[in-house]
């Protein structure tokens, strides 16, 4: 590189402006796809998010980036079917098409809902992505669907991550928020401005070893290291299928959908077994009683 590329590079850099790594980078790859300016498919002046709890009838667990590259989509695929074992779940890729992770993550294709979605299933998952490029940059809502009471999953990626938070006013609101970071000291330094403009107390995805090298521990910034006291930080282990493979139909391998069930359990609460009733036998004179649900 040329000394004047070099300088341009490092007041791009001072400017927050990077080249995109999609959200459908796996988690668990390295790898970097200079392909746009990252936050460029939104406005950043865009009004409320359309995936707010009071609009969708439902809970929100909304899987932002806390770093270019962090791997989103893999995260997200494995908290939705942590949480898909209990109640009914929809996963929306709010990723431009050519950008999305979750492209081959369907094992059932279902075709287009109006012109905006694409549903799919992946076992008990509703999986559903763009269709296309929001032309204005608007954020379409999510789409309708006929249960009364569902819990979304929404993966932000890279892009929209950015959007949100270049937004005037807090759009990161009512949801249960996850961030992805690397366990690297460039990207836990980069995932600590991401968590500072955050109110609550997010969920953190580390991927990575279960053992932060020193020099990591060291770039922790103070929010990150309240999260980790907390026990809100989550390991997600490093898979080398994945990290050629990309998502697809296949199972998850288990690590990493344990690592998704675990922080299932500190987002939304399991729900409560049905009660218990009990009534008599059927056979008369015997004394016995039997449980039913």
């Amino acid at each position: 590189m040329t000394v004047e590329a070099l300088r341009g590079a490092v007041i791009a850099i001072r400017a927050g402006i990077f080249d995109e790594v999609s959200g459908d980078d796996v988690v668990c790859t390295g790898q970097v796809s200079g392909t746009a300016v990252a936050g460029s498919a939104y406005r950043s002046d865009a009004g409320p998010t359309p995936w707010a709890a009071g609009d969708v009838g439902g809970p929100v667990v909304l899987i932002v980036a806390g770093h270019a590259g962090a791997g989103a989509s893999t995260v997200a695929l494995a908290v939705a079917e942590g949480l898909a074992e209990s109640r009914r779940v929809q996963l929306i890729d709010y990723a431009e098409p050519v950008r999305s992770g979750l492209t081959a993550a369907s094992t059932i294709e279902l075709g287009t809902d109006g012109a905006e979605w694409r549903r799919g299933r992946r076992g008990r998952l509703d999986v559903v992505r763009l269709a296309r490029r929001p032309g204005d940059g608007e954020l379409p809502p999510p789409p309708e669907t006929d249960a009364t009471a569902r819990l979304l999953v929404v993966d932000a990626g890279w892009s929209l991550t950015t959007a949100l938070l270049d937004s005037p006013g807090p759009l990161i609101q009512d949801a249960n928020v996850v961030v992805v970071t690397r366990v690297t000291v460039p990207a836990v330094r980069q995932a600590e401005h991401v968590l500072a403009a955050l109110a609550d107390e997010p969920v953190v995805a580390a991927v990575g070893p279960a053992r932060w090298p020193r020099a990591v521990q060291a770039s922790c910034g103070p929010r990150l290291r309240e999260l980790r006291s907390l026990g809100r930080v989550v390991r997600v282990p490093v898979d080398r299928r994945l990290e050629t493979a990309g998502l697809n139909g296949d199972r998850l391998p288990k690590p990493v959908a344990s690592a998704g069930q675990s922080m299932a359990a500190l987002l939304v609460p399991a729900e409560d077994p049905q009660p218990r009733h009990r009534r008599r036998a059927g056979r008369a004179g015997t004394g016995c009683t039997e449980e039913i649900r």
